[in-house]
């Protein structure tokens, strides 16, 4: 006997082509389509700005678990820091390419007085993990980075590391798309409908999704359904610098900013901090700021440099400088993970890990994080 079933029975039964349609194939994006897929959810990954197997990208950046003038511990330092190092060690060994990252520590020098109080101050009172820091004498600072500047002294943390940005994103996108993730360069539109997300791209082919999540960065305020959250963007500019000797240390140094070592003598000088902006063009204000930085931190190598490049690009941040997760208020299978500012890359896994599984098992999202800390705000102020 063929029983009936009704029309509203028939569709439950009939399954989204994919578990979350992710927008953005960026550091939050990639960390979001890895951490579903590992949990067994089909993806498909969305960003016709990266379609490109070589796209290019920051030439380096820092991943530093102390922050600011303070030196405090950025949240969650260690899961953050054990998560991203866990994941960029698998895509170095499925990749077989051994140019993504440099774990060659980070010095901080105390270029003044206060910075040194500030630096014991977190030492003495920051929950460091074992073995992570080391105090150093200014003589110690000398002895591994020959020429630095006069200096109170600073500290070396050990598991800091320099990761090649455009490298690591292309590698990260490329071990995704060939294992079960589907990747599509085509600007794609989503539409809610009564229990799914209907995506047409550009040249008219649809799919479905049980979830979209924008990971667009600072492009998040262009999708209206984000654009009440105020996130707010900020431009930055790098420099790269070629240098007449080899220089003998391969560290990040972090101070007014971050001075990386890319190839033996090749620095890559960051970076700004742009909170008014009307393009992403690089300018010749910003350079003398970044070369300035290098004068300051590096005076003897800074004489014998030249200039190879400039770049600008555009991070997102929020009001408490922490990523923004969670659910859209008006529909829970809309979902956002963005503003990562100046930090993204140490919180790219975990963070993306704390989504996963609020989504997957219905774990609780840290209130600091969550979009309901966004949406107080508006509320209180009456905006919604």
């Amino acid at each position: 006997m063929v029983w009936p079933v009704s029309l509203t029975k028939l569709k439950d039964l009939i399954m989204p082509d994919y578990y979350a349609a992710v927008f953005g194939a960026g550091i939050s994006g990639l960390s979001m389509a890895n951490q579903l897929h590992q949990r067994g959810k089909k993806v498909l990954l969305i960003d016709p700005f990266r379609s490109d197997p070589e796209a290019p990208g920051p030439p380096a950046a820092m991943v530093n678990p102390s922050a600011g003038k303070k030196g405090n511990l950025v949240w969650e330092s260690e899961k953050c820091l054990n998560a991203f190092r866990s994941n960029i060690d698998k895509l170095s060994e499925l990749s077989g390419r051994d140019d993504l990252f440099n774990a060659t520590g980070v010095l901080r020098p105390a270029i003044t007085e206060e910075l040194a109080e500030n630096f014991k101050r977190s030492l003495e009172e920051q929950p460091w993990s074992d073995g992570w820091v080391e105090w150093l004498e200014p003589e110690e600072i000398e002895e591994i980075n020959p020429g630095i500047a006069h200096n109170f002294g600073g500290y070396f943390i050990k598991p800091g590391l320099t990761v090649f940005v455009d490298n690591y994103l292309n590698t990260f996108r490329k071990v995704l798309t060939d294992g079960s993730v589907t990747f599509s360069g085509l600007k794609t539109s989503y539409e809610f409908q009564e229990s799914d997300f209907l995506l047409t791209d550009e040249e008219g082919k649809t799919s479905t999704a049980e979830h979209v999540i924008v990971c667009a960065g600072h492009d998040t305020p262009g999708f209206d359904d984000w654009a009440e959250l105020g996130i707010q963007r900020v431009k930055g500019q790098v420099a790269i610098f070629e240098t007449e000797r080899e220089l003998p240390w391969k560290h990040g140094l972090s101070a007014l900013g971050y001075i990386l070592r890319r190839e033996p003598n090749e620095l890559i000088v960051g970076s700004t901090y742009e909170h008014h902006f009307d393009d992403v063009d690089i300018t010749d204000e910003a350079y003398e700021r970044l070369y300035g930085k290098l004068e300051k931190i590096l005076p003897e190598i800074s004489k014998h440099v030249k200039k190879t490049g400039q770049l600008a690009g555009v991070r997102a941040t929020a009001p408490n400088h922490l990523p923004v997760l969670g659910r859209h208020r008006n529909n829970p299978k809309l979902c956002i993970y963005s503003a990562m500012g100046s930090k993204g890359l140490i919180y790219s896994e975990y963070m993306a890990s704390i989504l996963a599984e609020h989504l997957v098992s219905g774990s609780e999202i840290p209130d600091e994080l969550g979009t309901e800390r966004i949406y107080r705000r508006l509320r209180k102020k009456g905006k919604i």
